[in-house]
Formats: structure tokens, sequence, C-alpha cells
């Protein structure tokens, strides 16, 4: 079952970087529905979102819902400004909450507009207009009790580089912080008994599925012999065995262990003699 860290604040609150982050720090894929409606107000040369009809807010939620649905990966990361209100009723969701000081943000925002070019560009005059915006388009989607909903974990990023940000994200996802103070996980799904049918940790042989390094998520899948389930596998475990890559349809021996967060993963990977 797939597992979603959907990160949500404010404008100007790292969102946007953090996901990134986290992306790079994991291989896991990323989606930007906030940018995907930025790209639509900015093509009919829009100043807001807000001014996006219903329709066109509706078909891009759906689509982040169906890209949940049908998705292949153990973990994916969504971010954008209202997301808390449209996944408030999908379950396996790690809800993070950015947020920053105003002036912070502010600066944020005019080194973007002034500077970003291109899609990052902001749209819209000011922080304070885009929140209005934003404010305004929650209760008019979702209804003025849409963020209730406490999140798993609150992050001020005011003061911290969206690397440190997406590597502690990552870590009360896993529940690193907590095993290492030696209580109780924080944010760490229980292993889903559906993604281990006959898949069982352990030294284990297989065929090279499909491989990519260079397209997220970074890796591919090793369909295992004994429980003829794939597995996937990480570049970095490919580059930490000294290999260059791996092929379609080449034998392989690995080390199955759980992933962390409710699968297996392939580690310590070497062509089949």
């Amino acid at each position: 079952m797939t597992k979603v860290i959907a990160i949500y604040g404010k404008t100007c609150s790292l969102k946007s970087d953090v996901a990134r982050g986290i992306s790079r720090l994991t291989g896991y894929k990323v989606k930007h529905p906030g940018e995907a409606a930025t790209t639509y107000a900015k093509v009919a040369k829009l100043d807001s979102a807000l001014k996006l009809s219903e329709e066109r807010h509706r078909a891009i939620d759906e689509d982040t819902l169906a890209w949940i649905k049908t998705t292949r990966d153990p973990v994916i990361i969504i971010e954008s400004t209202l997301l808390d209100a449209v996944l408030k009723d999908v379950g396996d969701v790690f809800r993070v909450h950015l947020h920053s000081r105003d002036e912070v943000r502010q600066q944020r925002w005019h080194r973007r507009k002034e500077e970003g070019g291109g899609r990052t560009r902001q749209i819209g005059d000011s922080v304070e207009r885009r929140d209005h915006d934003d404010a305004e388009l929650r209760a008019k989607l979702y209804g003025a009790d849409s963020g209730s909903r406490a999140p798993d974990l609150e992050l001020e990023t005011s003061e911290r580089s969206a690397e440190d940000c997406a590597r502690a994200i990552w870590a009360a996802f896993q529940g690193e912080d907590a095993l290492a103070r030696g209580t109780a996980s924080v944010g760490k799904p229980a292993m889903d008994k559906s993604q281990r049918k006959g898949i069982r940790p352990g030294a284990s042989s297989g065929t090279v599925k499909v491989y990519s390094a260079n397209r997220n998520p970074f890796g591919g899948y090793i369909t295992d012999d004994h429980s003829k389930r794939d597995v996937f596998v990480h570049k970095s475990a490919v580059d930490e065995a000294g290999l260059e890559r791996l092929q379609k349809g080449q034998r392989v021996s690995f080390d199955i262990v759980e992933d962390g967060f409710g699968g297996f993963k392939a580690v310590k990977v070497r062509p089949s003699a």
C-alpha cells in the first residue's frame, strides 16, 4: 500500500523546495498540484489561481487522488497549500505542516518574484494577497472547517534550509529520531501484510524487471525467484555494490530487508554466477 507524505502550508513556507529535497534524498516521486494551478493561471493571464474555474481546481484534485490510487511506488510525496483539505479523507497519509514568519515569507516571495523567472515566478502582487486568495479558495472549495485536522508533524522553516527540513521530515516519517531515543516510533507505519505475501527477508535471487538510475524513483524492480513478486531496488544499493547499472533481464543475487515503511527492498545486489 502506498504511503503519502503530504506537505502543506502557506505560500513561501518552503513546501516545494522541501518536497524536492525529500525526493532527492530518497528517490521517491513528488507531485506539486499547486504548481499546476499556477501554470493554468499564468497561461490564462490571471493574477491569482482563485480566478480559475472551480471545475479546473476539482480536476487538479482528482488527478492528485488518482495518482495516489494508481501508483506502484511504496512512498510518494505531494505538496500544495491546500493539500490538507484535498487529502482529508485519504488514509496512510503522513501530514506535515510547514510555516515561517511573515517577514521571511515576504523575502522569499520577493526573491522568487524578481529573480526566479519561468515556472518559479510567483503570481500575484504580495504574500498578503496570496494568503487572502488561498483562504478564500479553501472556503469556496472545501468549507471553512477543512483545515481542522491536526498534522503529524509541525515544522518551522524560517531559519532552516530545505535540505535540513527534508531530512527532519524523512527521519520523523521513518521514526528514526524516536528509535534513537529508545521511545515509540513517530510516523512510522506498521508493516503492511499485503506487501509481504510470500516475500521473506534474507538472501534471495531474481531477475531484473526494470531499472533506471536517471529517473524517479531512481532504481527499479527485481522479480524475486521465491515469491514471484517484485522487490524495489534503489540506485544507492547498486552504487554501494560497485555496479554501474542493472540491465533488464539480468540475473542477480541480493538480500531482502524491510524498508521501514510497510514493504521490502533489495540490498547487497550482486550478479549471479
